[in-house]
């Protein structure tokens, strides 16, 4: 049984679904809910420019069907010849050993206009991302075929390992308002995915989805005392995409809903330690159309994950340097994996 490595890449492909992108990392949503810290949903207070590195690493080894329960192995029917000895309508079974690594690095940028619209600061923003996605799978195939009447299985070790570094979906979001007080802060927000990064059928590695996608985000935070140094956070962002490019598909629309407790302690007279928990819950809230749905994607998805996060904050410097890490305890139709990242913030 002899595969070419585009013919690999299609079992792969049609097995596991390892198509994504930078901001849906393992799963088909562009919003990447790990991302972001705790406060970073709102916006900043003062007016000015505001700019922040995110650094990100999101690996998993584990695919889920939707009932939750990992997927070791795969079975389909062959549409074209994969090779000699192998051809159209052969019945293969995998047994999947899959892993995914991706690493972001994601310069944004909030500009925080100084007007006010309805009684809110208005805002805007951008983030440029970049990814260097990494997957690896090794394949136990087993091919059942037919020939003259007679069953003939043939068995291989398949393996696959592709890398990308490529610029990722661009997210543009003109619309941020913000409304203070003096125990909380609302925002409304709303921005656009476009289909900037890397996209193929024909590769394990994309760090694009291929299709344009609208965000629409209400987040909130309560602060119990005057100083605002304790704050309960809840965000909640609702996706609508638009159809996959070169293909007859598109993906159904994702609520996430993001939640943190954040803490702000003081280490010296011009350093201070933030600590909290956070987590996020994300449900595909929209069927799939088209009649290039991917077989994987019959269901719709969903994931939650628990973290926290540790930081030091320079307020005279107007600076923070964050890090912050989240664990997938339960996913369904999708990958499910963990997530750490970093973030350096400055005001200009």
């Amino acid at each position: 049984m002899n595969f070419r490595k585009s013919d690999l890449c299609r079992v792969v492909l049609a097995s596991a679904m390892l198509t994504w992108s930078i901001a849906g990392v393992a799963g088909v949503s562009h919003f990447l809910p790990g991302m972001m810290n705790i406060r970073d949903f709102l916006v900043p207070e003062k007016e000015g420019v505001y700019a922040a590195l995110y650094l990100g690493n999101y690996s998993t080894s584990k695919l889920k069907d939707n009932h939750g329960n990992t997927i070791d192995t795969a079975t389909f029917q062959a549409g074209t010849s994969l090779g000699p000895g192998v051809p159209a309508g052969a019945r293969i079974t995998a047994n999947l050993d899959t892993n995914v690594d991706m690493y972001l690095i994601a310069p944004t940028f909030v500009w925080n206009t100084g007007y006010k619209f309805l009684g809110a600061d208005y805002a805007m923003l951008i983030s440029l991302p970049f990814a260097n996605t990494t997957v690896g799978a090794a394949l136990d195939a087993l091919t059942d075929i037919r020939l003259a009447d007679q069953a003939v299985s043939l068995k291989k070790q398949l393996s696959v390992s592709d890398s990308a570094f490529e610029i990722s979906d661009i997210f543009v979001q003109p619309v941020m308002l913000g409304w203070h007080g003096k125990h909380y802060d609302l925002s409304a927000n709303y921005g656009f995915y476009a289909p900037s990064g890397k996209y193929s059928t024909d590769d394990v590695a994309n760090t694009g989805l291929g299709f344009w996608g609208h965000q629409f985000q209400l987040a909130g935070a309560y602060y119990p005392f005057d100083n605002k140094g304790t704050a309960l956070m809840l965000a909640g962002t609702y996706e609508i995409n638009h159809e996959t490019q070169g293909k007859n598909f598109t993906q159904g629309g994702h609520f996430t809903l993001n939640w943190g407790l954040s803490q702000f302690l003081p280490v010296t007279e011009h350093l201070l330690l933030e600590v909290g928990p956070a987590g996020y819950s994300q449900w595909q809230v929209q069927d799939n159309h088209g009649t290039d749905q991917p077989s994987f994607l019959n269901s719709p998805n969903q994931v939650h994950a628990v973290g926290g996060q540790i930081g030091l904050a320079i307020p005279k410097a107007e600076a923070q340097f964050t890090f912050h890490y989240f664990t997938e305890f339960d996913a369904k139709s999708r990958f499910q994996g963990d997530y750490a990242g970093f973030t350096a913030a400055v005001k200009f």
